[in-house]
């Protein structure tokens, strides 16, 4: 029954694309459309395209594999040389070094087509941006979330559930595989409407708190907790911007008081569902020890992530200094381990090592860098938090590990590239080197060496 509900809104989503790429829609932002919509179509019909269809490979597998190599083929070259994308090319240096050194090939190859697929989503999004502006490229980016946000409503509506939860609780994912990649996609969502300025669209409040409530029914508690930091900010500047300048200091009082409220309303109206978060927090140095020494009880916390994680660690720490030093390889816990770490780095410090794991660590805060030096200081505060956000969902799950939640952090890394820092906006330029690129529309762009294009 729900299939035949897919098959209709599918359609319909592939009409509203096509009217959405047609108009004033540069080919970067087409290709990024385009892009996650298949990924987010395919996806919805997982009991066909999850499958190994040619040599082992999904239809999804080899989606990705097309899209990546598309989008190699299409962005220009200037992309890929700029300077802040270098944290990114040693931390996938450090990858390969541990791929080849320890033999995991199929887990090497796998990981670096995600990451080319993470780094052309990006760059798609950063060129788009360039061009055309960042209301108008995320506004147009927005209609790829039709078809999951509307199959996600009539799940509701005609009660198409996953009960997954020891609990009992349910989720409503609209008929997609997995409540994990899912919540991505509707934080995607979530953080993609915040991202906009609030004239932009008439109804941007209520389609982010749509959003949040949407979350919030999918039932996965770590995405939820990764879009706090953006609702905080979110609900601040929309309710600050109508405050007189006299009257400020006192809203501040309030909002802070409000924030806080409002967090103790949220974890008392889910406390069944984040009761192990709270007992982790408060009894983690009890949990520090070698996972033969956990109880029945301790390995249920965090339904089962702080012994998981106690596993990785413990393999980690008893291996030799070479491994310590760089990994186990990609992927290399298949097999090894039931399940996968549910923390983005853990599972780096076993597959990467200790370079490995501090190169991602430095990636992702120069990203945090680059995000809070944006000259509009409302949007910078909304991406930063937007980022940390993305990193608190790391560290109870692996989105990095799903395509889902490359999509989001490209999202999120395409639009901290692209807007100029503050620095720059005074009217001086700091950048040397620059490499004239031709721009959608015609427009003559230059890229400079540090990421930073010039019109």
């Amino acid at each position: 029954m729900f299939v035949l509900v897919k098959l209709v809104v599918a359609v319909l989503s592939a009409y509203l694309i096509y009217r959405t790429i047609r108009r004033q829609c540069n080919k970067y932002l087409a290709f990024v459309i385009v892009a996650v919509w298949l990924r987010f179509l395919l996806s919805a019909f997982h009991t066909i395209t999850y499958d190994p269809l040619i040599a082992g490979f999904s239809i999804n597998a080899l989606a990705s594999i097309g899209i990546a190599g598309v989008g190699v083929l299409l962005l220009p070259g200037n992309y890929f040389r700029l300077k802040n994308l270098a944290p990114i090319y040693v931390f996938l240096a450090v990858i390969l070094i541990s791929g080849l050194m320890n033999r995991e090939v199929v887990g090497l190859i796998n990981v670096i087509v995600k990451w080319v697929f993470f780094l052309v989503i990006a760059g798609g999004m950063f060129l788009a941006i360039r061009s055309t502006g960042k209301d108008i490229a995320l506004k147009k980016f927005l209609m790829v979330f039709f078809l999951p946000v509307t199959l996600q409503i009539l799940s509701v509506l005609l009660g198409e559930v996953k009960a997954t939860e020891a609990d009992g609780s349910a989720s409503y994912i609209g008929g997609y595989n997995h409540e994990a990649a899912f919540s991505m996609i509707i934080a995607a969502f979530v953080l993609t409407t915040g991202l906009l300025s609030p004239t932009v669209i008439r109804y941007r409040g209520a389609l982010f708190a749509l959003g949040c409530v949407l979350l919030v029914l999918v039932n996965y508690r770590t995405s939820i907790l990764a879009i706090l930091p953006m609702t905080a900010i979110f609900l601040f500047t929309s309710l600050e911007s109508r405050i007189p300048q006299k009257q400020k200091p006192v809203f501040f009082i309030f909002a802070l008081a409000g924030l806080g409220l409002g967090f103790l309303l949220l974890s008392y109206s889910m406390q069944e569902r984040f009761a192990d978060i709270f007992v982790f927090l408060s009894s983690w140095q009890d949990l520090l020890k070698a996972p033969m020494y956990y109880t029945e009880k301790e390995k249920d916390i965090f339904s089962a992530r702080v012994y998981i994680w106690a596993q990785y660690v413990h393999a980690f720490v008893s291996a030799d200094w070479i491994n310590q030093l760089i990994g186990m390889g990609p992927e290399s816990w298949n097999g090894v381990f039931k399940k996968y770490a549910h923390n983005t780095y853990v599972s780096y410090l076993y597959e990467y090592g200790l370079l490995g794991l501090g190169a991602f660590v430095f990636a992702v805060c120069r990203f945090l860098i680059l995000a809070f030096r944006c000259a509009d200081r409302h949007f910078a505060w909304l991406l930063f938090s937007s980022m940390v956000g993305f990193l608190i969902m790391n560290m109870a799950t692996m989105p990095l590990w799903n395509i889902e939640g490359l999509i989001l952090y490209a999202i999120l890394l395409g639009s901290a590239l692209a807007p100029l820092p503050r620095s720059s906006v005074s009217g001086t330029s700091h950048f040397s080197g620059q490499n004239e690129t031709a721009g959608p529309e015609g427009k003559r762009m230059q890229l400079s060496p540090s990421g930073r294009s010039q019109t």
